[in-house]
C-alpha cells in the first residue's frame, strides 16, 4: 500500500475579480473568436467581440467574466471596478498596457 505524502497546499482565500459591487452596464454581444474569461474585448467590423490586443487596445469595449465560444453570445460589463492582476491578457500586453483606455469607458483596475 503506498501513501501520497507530498506537501499539499491548501487556501481559503477566493480569487476575486471584481473589486467593487459589481458591474453597473452590461451588453450582450456574439463572439468572433473564442475569449477567455476576465479578458478585455474590443469589437471588430461586423460588431462581434474580439480579444484586446496592442493594436486595437484604444477601442476597448469591456470584459468579459466568463469565456465565450466563436460565433456564441455572451455577456460583457462595460463598467465597474476589477482587480488587474485577474485579467486575462495577451502575451507581452500588461494592465498598465490597457489600464487608460479601461478608465476612459467607466472601467477601474485596483
Amino acid at each position: 500500500m503506498s501513501m501520497d505524502l507530498s506537501v499539499k497546499k491548501f487556501s481559503t482565500e477566493p480569487g476575486y475579480f471584481e473589486a467593487g459591487i459589481g458591474p453597473v452596464a452590461k451588453a450582450v454581444k456574439v463572439a468572433a473568436a473564442d475569449i477567455p474569461a476576465h479578458a478585455p474585448v474590443a469589437l471588430d467590423g461586423d460588431g462581434k467581440l474580439t480579444l484586446l490586443t496592442a493594436d486595437n487596445k484604444a477601442s476597448v469595449y469591456g470584459l468579459v467574466p466568463d469565456s465565450i465560444r466563436a460565433d456564441e453570445e455572451g455577456p460583457v460589463w462595460l463598467t465597474g471596478e476589477y482587480f488587474a492582476d485577474s485579467l486575462v491578457l495577451p502575451e507581452g500586453m500588461t494592465a498598465a498596457d490597457v489600464e487608460t483606455a479601461l478608465r476612459n469607458i467607466g472601467i477601474f483596475l485596483k
